[in-house]
């Protein structure tokens, strides 16, 4: 007979268990995790069926997190996707005809073809309590933290609060015929998406794993949120055991702390990026293994939080190279990304170029182009950064993104200086088992006393492990201390003069300047303290300067790495501000307006650029031009002559002659000399004698 279906009619009549079994499935013999509160069955895939609230029957796939919901979604998702012989699209027929139609089909089959089963009564799942047990049913409390302890994780760190119930212990009993039984006990870290466990990663000597039909591909391993205090940031690394290591190295921060257990997903992207929003969360800090896989997920990271203003997506990912696309229709964002590339690049050539030690062009070899970063241009506001996949590159890269484009959340990237964060925790109470063997001394050399070793590690290749107490007190002045070490050629001529006016000139003070040791024959080594406030009007002229710093062979920057990223930050904004100040005076030639601003846009590009070329000076006069420009419908006297001497610097300038920004800046010069064109006031007609 036809039946007048509804799929409310359709829930009601149909047993899932029994229409499973019907089309190939069996339930899983000997199944007893469900403890009375679910079925597994078998077939194409692995379903796990409860019963919903409201009795009505419910699955979800275990290898598809997408395959999920009621009887209905059963039938729909195979009707789609063709996956069971004899269920599909019907001819002429809807989505939600043909999945009507086969359930009618279904059910209009003599009694006797369908089966009939008889199973165990499952009572009706309530809200939170699904299918934990499914992989928590062996885990007990932690107990037993030996395998912790061995990797360095110390009691105070397990017993935080924020780790308590996030971390279990397995118990695996092994019997072998005629032996005694034999139990391991592993460490377990239950990994939650959307609140829910959905699977366990499992370590312990000698052996990592995870649990059956654990759903890694959206999960993360999560802290619980610091008490007390909002969070932070969002602390994320590659494995638990990292995380709990840089939460040990970090002591004391206000952080959720999450880890994605070795691989970075579009799903897992989406479950950081829903904690951000829904723990109001403003900042991420990507601690991803220090090698090329930590840095390539730097990257999906980074496209994963990319801002609508500049959208970003990785469009492949070959074995050698890895290809970004950028979506923007200001450039701005994108011209400055491509600054910081070339600045890598000519390092590397430099680099490549000293150990080569042959004549010729060095941009020539092939050798040398498979290690730089290429771009080019696909649309009006589309470009293509086709990035090594090694990691420096990779690194360059991202760093430079996350300082040059727009985010939907604050990023910051923070890398070990050994492979990972683990190892890092190892070295550093190595340094302590010696310091306490040893005995420590009284200060290093750099004059910093024992007794303020105690402050976060810092950034670079120097030799200070800790920061100075003075550096402390500078904080709560709001200002921020760091070194920077010269080392120049007797044979040459002589650098520290010209870079210490060079500081002074874009706002850094000088603390102290003293020799230190050399490192080679003929080698002259300076020590530089450096100063700075966080409130300075010149401060996106220092970060540049101590950027470029970094890029230069003979300097090292010794500098606190969430310092890097908190002066970088409010340059940038500082920058932003100043670039949304004060609007054009308008004239009365429209063709001039047009070209002061693109004049003044152009000019805030080039300032920059000359600022890390250490041609700060001129940098000051062009801003000075471009701020007149805002009033002054002309170029004319003492900006025209500014302007005039900017240029001549620019055109030798190597890394700057070919910039875009330049030749804006000379077409709208040209403009701007032009006679400006006033724009004719319309006369009205003049009305005719009235009659």
């Amino acid at each position: 007979m036809e039946h007048e279906l509804t799929f409310q009619k359709i829930k009601e009549q149909v047993e899932l268990p029994e229409l499973l079994s019907h089309f190939g499935y069996n339930l899983r013999k000997g199944e007893h995790l469900g403890k009375g509160k679910w079925h597994v069955f078998e077939g194409d895939d692995t379903l796990v069926v409860f019963k919903g609230r409201g009795g009505d029957w419910m699955y979800f796939n275990a290898q598809d997190d997408r395959d999920k919901g009621s009887v209905i979604d059963w039938m729909k998702n195979r009707v789609s996707s063709d996956r069971i012989s004899g269920i599909g699209p019907l001819p002429g027929r809807n989505l939600w005809q043909s999945v009507n139609d086969h359930f009618r089909a279904y059910l209009n089959l003599p009694e006797a073809q369908r089966p009939r089963l008889d199973l165990p009564p499952i009572v009706e799942t309530a809200p939170g309590e699904k299918f934990h047990s499914i992989y928590t049913q062996h885990c007990r409390p932690l107990e037993n933290t030996a395998y912790l302890e061995g990797r360095g994780i110390t009691k105070s760190t397990i017993d935080n609060p924020q780790f308590a119930g996030r971390i279990l212990n397995q118990l695996y009993t092994v019997q072998k015929e005629g032996l005694p039984a034999k139990t391991y006990v592993n460490t377990a870290f239950p990994a939650y998406h959307e609140g829910r466990v959905v699977g366990l990663e499992l370590k312990g000597e000698g052996f990592k794993g995870q649990a059956p039909e654990s759903q890694f591909t959206r999960s993360l391993w999560l802290s619980k949120l610091p008490e007390g205090r909002p969070a932070a940031v969002l602390v994320v690394s590659e494995s638990a055991i990292d995380t709990l290591s840089y939460a040990q190295l970090h002591p004391g921060e206000s952080a959720l702390y999450a880890s994605t257990a070795g691989t970075l997903t579009q799903n897992k992207i989406f479950e950081l990026k829903r904690l951000l929003s829904e723990e109001h969360i403003p900042a991420i800090r990507a601690a991803f293994d220090n090698d090329t896989q930590g840095h390539h997920f730097d990257t999906r990271l980074l496209a994963g939080l990319a801002s609508e203003q500049n959208p970003m997506k990785v469009v492949r990912e070959h074995e050698h190279r890895l290809t970004v696309e950028i979506t923007a229709a200001h450039p701005a964002g994108v011209q400055a990304l491509s600054q910081h590339l070339k600045s890598y690049n000519d390092q590397a050539t430099r680099q490549y170029a000293q150990e080569n030690g042959e004549q010729g062009n060095p941009a020539s070899s092939q050798t040398l182009r498979d290690e730089l970063i290429h771009s080019n241009k696909l649309g009006a506001h589309t470009y293509q950064f086709h990035v090594p996949m090694s990691r420096e590159a990779l690194g360059a890269f991202n760093q430079a993104a996350s300082q040059a484009l727009a985010f939907e959340h604050r990023v910051e990237l923070v890398k070990s200086q050994g492979k990972d964060w683990n190892q890092d925790l190892k070295q550093d109470q190595l340094q302590r088992v010696v310091q306490r063997e040893l005995g420590g001394v009284d200060e290093d050399q750099y004059g910093f006393g024992q007794q303020h070793w105690d402050n976060p590690p810092i950034e670079g290749q120097g030799k200070i492990a800790k920061l100075h107490e003075a550096q402390a007190q500078a904080r709560r002045q709001g200002e921020r201390l760091l070194v920077v070490e010269l080392r120049e050629s007797r044979d040459a001529v002589a650098l520290l003069p010209t870079l210490r006016e060079n500081l002074e000139k874009v706002g850094l003070t000088i603390d102290h300047a003293l020799k230190i040791e050399p490192t080679a024959a003929r080698e002259i080594a300076t020590e530089l303290t450096l100063r700075y406030r966080l409130d300075s009007p010149q401060l996106p002229a220092i970060s540049d300067a101590l950027d470029a710093l970094r890029q230069n062979p003979r300097t090292t920057v010794i500098e606190p790495g969430p310092d890097a990223t908190e002066r970088r930050q409010l340059a940038i904004a500082q920058e932003q501000q100043r670039r949304a100040g004060p609007e054009l005076v308008p004239s009365d030639s429209p063709a001039h307006d047009q070209a002061r601003q693109s004049f003044i846009e152009a000019a805030g590009l080039v300032a920059r650029e000359l600022r890390e070329s250490a041609a700060t000076l001129n940098a000051a006069r062009l801003q000075e031009v471009s701020r007149q420009l805002l009033t002054k419908p002309a170029l004319e006297g003492l900006n025209r002559e500014n302007v005039e001497k900017v240029l001549a610097v620019v055109d030798k300038l190597d890394t700057l002659k070919d910039n875009p920004a330049v030749q804006q800046l000379r077409q709208a010069v040209r403009q701007l000399e032009q006679p400006a064109q006033t724009q004719p006031v319309p006369q009205k007609p003049r009305p005719g004698p009235r009659l």
